[in-house]
């Protein structure tokens, strides 16, 4: 069974063996903090839930991107494609 959550290089090697099938990067931002930050999650073909959070290499807590610019060029770095940006 796969992790649901993934380093930078786990999640390169799953998507080169086709077992990653897409992402979301979703506003992570503290509700009180006022700032605005990001996070990445992924979904795979045999993943038992909606999807797994891009976590940090060392702390293995979950990623966060200081700007939407940074996530995108992750998921890019991991082989997706980014080409859209929708909002509701």
């Amino acid at each position: 069974m796969l992790a649901t959550v993934w380093t930078m290089a786990d999640a390169k090697k799953d998507f080169e063996r086709g077992l990653l099938t897409g992402f979301q990067i979703y506003d992570s931002s503290p509700i009180m903090d006022g700032g605005v930050t990001w996070s990445v999650s992924l979904s795979a073909k045999q993943l038992k839930v909606d999807g797994g959070a891009l976590v940090d290499d060392r702390t293995k807590k979950d990623r966060v991107f200081r700007t939407l610019d940074a996530a995108v060029k992750a998921v890019r770095e991991i082989g997706f494609r980014a080409t859209t940006l929708e909002g509701q």
